[in-house]
């Protein structure tokens, strides 16, 4: 191998020393810049996990409106009409999602 050749692989060799250093230092500023507006937001791990793709948040399955008490059977009012609620009446199975309060005995007539 020539002189020329050895000298231009030394130089290859500080220059990867330094580009590795700079990153280093460049990664390092940007994580810190990183902690402080997740610090000053409020974020969380979950919420930055989740927006770097980390875990992926399944869709919820949409609550019922309508329900069956004699066959367990609900629907969410989204999609066709199920074939169990065929030429039954929606209001009758509708779900009551209005807060109620009880106290014992306020059953009782």
């Amino acid at each position: 191998m020539t002189q020329a050749l050895q000298d231009l692989e030394a130089q290859l060799r500080d220059l990867n020393i330094k580009l590795s250093e700079a990153k280093q230092k460049e990664k390092q500023a940007a994580l810190a810049a990183f902690k402080e507006q997740v610090e000053l937001l409020g974020i969380s791990q979950q919420e930055v996990l989740s927006a770097l793709g980390y875990i992926v948040q399944r869709k919820r399955k949409a609550p019922a409106k309508y329900y069956d008490p004699s066959t367990g059977r609900s629907w969410s009012g989204r999609g066709p009409r199920p074939k169990w609620l065929e030429g039954k009446d929606l209001d009758t199975l509708a779900v009551d999602r209005e807060a109620r309060t009880w106290w014992p005995g306020d059953d009782q007539g």
